[in-house]
């Protein structure tokens, strides 16, 4: 480690004086006669505490990072984010980051810094020890943490050196195909059977209702008995379900839904109607929440999908797309566009309560798009590619 060891004089004598930041922010320094001395004491006080700062001005990368994940414990409180991205970013922070930069002045990042460390990330890529998908997320961790330090209130660097340059171009991220289920052989009545071999019935009950409505099981996992609409057998208006909130997710917390998208209300069958009636005929009468554990908190996204495993193994099934407690989610959506229930993305979207048309038309609406619409146009390629 450079040391700025600087000469002063003192009394017309010569001597040696070192300054640094003290763990109380305030500035320190040690003086000596000789820079031997200076540095050896320097060194010693560096060993003792542990700290490279020596300038108020100075944010250093631990500071910068703490200041980040300040950030973003704030936007999970409010929903914003998940656990799991936070642990992400702590995992890309301390796996990558600060070994290659060490607990450098994150002022001194320039040009040359960065390049050397889309090297350092691009030979993992190239040796196959990291994917193309983690190479991106870890530059972006960098980048967030530099961008924290320019947005206000921090405000104490000028510009993020991440976002000067494509850094990434060599970085090419494939596209994952979207998978079709195979309804012949995936059909109901087989989901109904995968459903019926859950043990534990509060399980069992919530996954009817993820099927039914291709919920987000942070969404059923909340539901109220206010949530319930016209839920009297003797009404004429159909059942339905109201989603206005979802558990946030590595969390108790109960909160808006994922989206802005997923307030929403969906019918459901009588059938299921009555079964959730009967249900909640059996729950004590000061308990408002559907689905709570021994805790009297909602049930955990585990208890869902050990259920689904124990199920699966009695059955000696695999799931045909691994989504655990989502998998009804994703094959209801896709039973819908297979179906025709939604022959848009638009609609099928707001029934998902999803904000993504695009990932919807890709994922749902594309696979199972029926060919009807195409057969209208062969008098048109019979009249204008006549090749006889």
């Amino acid at each position: 480690m450079e040391l700025n060891i600087r000469p002063v004089y003192l009394n017309g004598k010569r001597r040696f004086r070192w300054k640094y930041i003290g763990n109380d922010t305030k500035p320190k320094s040690i003086t000596k006669n000789t820079y031997k001395d200076c540095k050896e004491k320097a060194e010693e006080k560096i060993q003792e505490v542990g700290f490279t700062k020596f300038d108020s001005q100075e944010i250093t990368l631990n500071e910068a990072y703490e200041s980040f994940y300040k950030r973003l414990k704030y936007k999970i409180r409010e929903g914003v984010i998940e656990v799991g991205h936070a642990k992400d970013y702590g995992s890309f922070y301390t796996n990558h980051i600060l070994p290659y930069f060490n607990n450098v002045d994150i002022r001194k990042i320039g040009e040359q810094e960065i390049n050397g460390f889309v090297k350092y990330l691009t030979d993992k890529l190239f040796n196959n020890d990291l994917k193309a998908k983690t190479i991106r997320k870890i530059f972006n961790t960098l980048s967030a943490i530099l961008q924290n330090q320019v947005d206000p209130p921090n405000r104490k660097i000028k510009r993020n050196i991440c976002k000067d340059a494509n850094w990434m171009t060599m970085v090419v991220t494939s596209r994952t195909k979207p998978e079709r289920i195979d309804f012949d052989y995936w059909n109901m009545d087989l989901i109904k059977k995968i459903i019926h071999n859950i043990p534990r019935y509060e399980v069992k009950l919530i996954c009817k209702i993820l099927l039914e409505c291709a919920l987000r099981p942070s969404e059923a996992r909340c539901l109220t008995l206010d949530d319930l609409l016209n839920f009297d057998a003797s009404s004429n208006l159909p059942p339905i379900i109201d989603i206005n909130k979802s558990v946030k997710s590595g969390t108790k917390k109960i909160g808006d839904p994922k989206t802005d998208n997923g307030f929403r209300q969906l019918v459901i069958s009588n059938d299921l109607r009555d079964e959730i009636n009967k249900y909640v005929k059996t729950l004590p009468k000061d308990q408002n929440y559907l689905f709570l554990d021994k805790t009297n908190s909602p049930i955990r996204l585990e208890a869902i999908i050990r259920g689904i495993d124990k199920s699966l193994k009695k059955l000696d099934l695999s799931l045909p797309i691994k989504r655990k407690g989502y998998f009804f989610r994703h094959y209801t959506a896709s039973f819908w566009a297979y179906t025709s229930k939604y022959k848009n993305a638009i609609d099928l979207a707001k029934a998902l309560g999803d904000k993504s048309i695009d990932f919807v038309q890709d994922n749902y609406i594309a696979l199972y798009l029926k060919s009807e619409k195409e057969v209208e146009n062969v008098d048109y390629q019979n009249k204008h590619f006549n090749w006889k």
